[in-house]
């Protein structure tokens, strides 16, 4: 281990003379972040538990006990976080500059304590416009983020995603910004027809995600709006009575989003509004549902009905975030989520849904306090997260076949408390 660290320190000793160089700085920077949480119930979470996003639905035993009313306490030092920030010469007549941050997240719980990649990209900037090509946050997550600590960000509530993509800024005025963006799948992918998320569908879609968005920013307010497309291959092969044929099925979903913010001396306020079908790859709990059959021209006509359509369903999901203080800060976070049933309003087979089925809406709040000295900050931070579990209405006399919205609802809620302690570098 020690050899480990020595080689890293060499490394990144040899990594910055040669930068100097080549007119080239590298600033490293970075935490060691600490967390310790208490949960009153199993919840829908990866990284070992510290992405907690909804409490599990009731599920009974056959004694009648809740067998996810069960509390649970971790104590963790995996987001302990490290980052590279590269200025270098001009190139084409643009500053050239460069990012590289980890973690030891992993990609998943599975998947845990394993060194992963945040954010790897270069950027060009000119003096009006700027490109970048790598991952990076998307810019429905990251143009606006809540002001919690919690590893979730305010997930599911606020759309977490980052993603390998290339993104055009253009700013025509001071304080304008206008985007555009193509993304690609990576760590956060959409589910499939298994239930499981992936990223083998966007690939086979062979189409890039699309965002163009506006952003506006003043002396003390600032805000801007987004509109977003993705479409995904739920499958590519389908099997009939003859054997597997190859089929071409795509499902295109939109999202839109609008965001604000206030900054007044100590006063921050933050908000966040969104739309969105089928935002799975967004870690929120949303999916589509299959409507039926239909003939397709790539199909030969002796395998009619054979190619599945698709109905995304629909989410709104909204955020608001007010902190005060300096060395001590203290606020809440406030959300809610609506499950919207299907775009189109189609009568489908029962939908396709991230983590849980059967979820109407759900809201958080989570009052939350820091202190800070020097480069150490210290946090607590609780959260009640409550999620309305239902069944999908059935359509009358067929039997699996719904619109998407839930009835016969249910409350189920999660009491988290999180301590933080950081050290910046």
């Amino acid at each position: 281990m020690k050899k480990f660290f020595l080689g890293g320190a060499l490394l990144l000793c040899s990594m910055t003379g040669f930068a100097q160089d080549k007119a080239v700085k590298a600033d490293i920077y970075g935490f060691v972040r600490n967390y310790f949480t208490y949960d009153s119930r199993s919840c829908v979470q990866s990284n070992e538990g510290l992405f907690n996003m909804l409490p599990n639905d009731h599920s009974y035993g056959v004694d009648g006990e809740d067998l996810n009313a069960i509390p649970s306490v971790r104590f963790l030092s995996i987001t302990t976080r490290f980052g590279v920030n590269v200025s270098g010469p001009e190139i084409w007549g643009a500053q050239s500059s460069a990012k590289f941050e980890s973690d030891f997240c992993g990609a998943s719980s599975s998947s845990a304590f394993n060194l992963r990649i945040r954010q790897a990209y270069a950027k060009l900037a000119w003096e009006k416009h700027d490109l970048l090509v790598g991952q990076a946050w998307h810019p429905i997550s990251g143009d606006l983020m809540p002001e919690v600590f919690s590893l979730a960000t305010g997930a599911p509530f606020n759309p977490f995603n980052r993603s390998p993509q290339v993104r055009y800024n253009y700013t025509p005025v001071k304080g304008l910004t206008l985007t555009a963006a193509a993304l690609y799948q990576f760590q956060y992918g959409s589910v499939g027809l298994d239930g499981k998320t992936s990223n083998v569908y966007s690939r086979n879609a062979m189409v890039p995600e699309l965002f163009v968005g506006m952003t506006g920013k003043g002396k003390y307010l600032s805000g801007g709006f987004g509109v977003n497309a993705s479409t995904i291959a739920p499958r590519v092969t389908a099997g009939t009575n003859e054997g597997t044929i190859r089929v071409h099925e795509r499902l295109t979903s939109y999202s839109a989003i609008v965001f604000g913010s206030l900054k007044v001396d100590d006063l921050s306020v933050r908000a966040k509004a969104m739309y969105g079908q089928n935002t799975s790859h967004m870690q929120q709990p949303t999916g589509f549902g299959i409507v039926g059959h239909s003939d397709n021209e790539h199909m030969p006509n002796k395998y009619p009905n054979v190619v599945n359509e698709y109905d995304p369903m629909q989410l709104g999901s909204a955020w608001l975030t007010m902190m005060y203080g300096k060395k001590v800060r203290y606020g809440f976070f406030a959300g809610w989520m609506k499950n919207f049933g299907t775009a189109d309003m189609e009568y489908i087979y029962t939908p396709v849904v991230r983590n849980n089925t059967g979820m109407d809406q759900a809201y958080r709040f989570s009052p939350i306090v820091t202190y800070k000295v020097q480069n150490m900050t210290l946090g607590l931070e609780y959260e009640h997260t409550a999620t309305a579990y239902g069944e999908y209405k059935q359509s009358a006399g067929v039997g699996r076949v719904t619109d998407g919205t839930i009835i016969n609802t249910h409350w189920v809620a999660n009491n988290r408390v999180c301590f933080m302690l950081k050290y910046d570098f």
